[in-house]
């Protein structure tokens, strides 16, 4: 049986983490998963039970507006009228919003000339502490970390600041209130997601220390006793 309990999420977005709603969230996620697993063992003790999240959350402060920079550098030929949704006539680059980080595209992957122009408006922006840019990974730092395959790079924001969606104005604007977000490179320790298994035939206070996400798949399938042969991380030890 799997259960996505989501709401946590949302408080988190919404007040941040460890924010009063949050937490108040979180304790009746907690009661939840004592009542699913009071009944689940009782029904049968052989039962294993895993609590997976997807990531973390840090608390935003500021709004980054990508985009911006590419509709003035004329990479994104855009209508915008005041009032009506705005139209992307076309396009040689642009941001692909992802949280705490955006893929820079470029429509035609081969186009060198456009790929250079980016990287120089890119430097630029990065070199002003204010616009809340950690690092811009290339296509070969992209690739050694696994992201984006089809993305000439990456830029990568620093703690606090987020990607937004804004086409004109200020490229960094406040978050009013506390918000959360994620998304945000998983080299941050604030990224780090959570995982606890009990039950049968599962060690007892075993600290598995960091763990690769992938590992997980293949630690349940074992369990289930069914085969995994696409799975290219090794389950992880939990069994006594």
């Amino acid at each position: 049986m799997t259960l996505h309990l989501s709401s946590l999420d949302e408080s988190e977005h919404e007040h941040g983490p460890f924010s009063p709603e949050a937490c108040a969230d979180l304790e009746a996620l907690d009661g939840m998963v004592a009542r699913l697993v009071q009944q689940a063992v009782a029904s049968n003790p052989s039962t294993v039970v895993m609590i997976v999240s997807d990531h973390d959350f840090m608390n935003i402060s500021h709004a980054v507006n990508l985009a911006i920079p590419f509709i003035q550098a004329k990479l994104v030929d855009a209508t915008i009228v005041p009032g009506k949704a705005p139209v992307i006539n076309s396009w040689k680059a642009q941001p692909w919003m992802a949280g705490g980080m955006a893929a820079i595209m470029l429509h035609d992957p081969n186009d060198h000339a456009t790929e250079q122009q980016v990287k120089t408006m890119l430097d630029g922006l990065a070199a002003n502490p204010d616009n809340g840019i950690a690092e811009i990974l290339d296509r070969k730092a992209m690739k050694k970390c696994g992201a984006y395959p089809d993305a000439a790079f990456l830029v990568a924001l620093k703690p606090g600041y987020y990607t937004a969606n804004a086409l004109t104005g200020a490229l960094v604007t406040p978050i009013p209130g506390h918000r959360g977000s994620h998304g945000f490179s998983p080299e941050y320790p604030d990224m780090r997601s959570s995982f606890f298994a009990v039950g049968a035939g599962i060690a007892r206070h075993r600290d598995l220390g960091l763990v690769d996400m992938r590992q997980i798949a293949p630690t349940v399938a074992g369990i289930l006793h069914v085969p995994m042969p696409t799975a290219k991380a090794t389950p992880l030890h939990v069994a006594p």
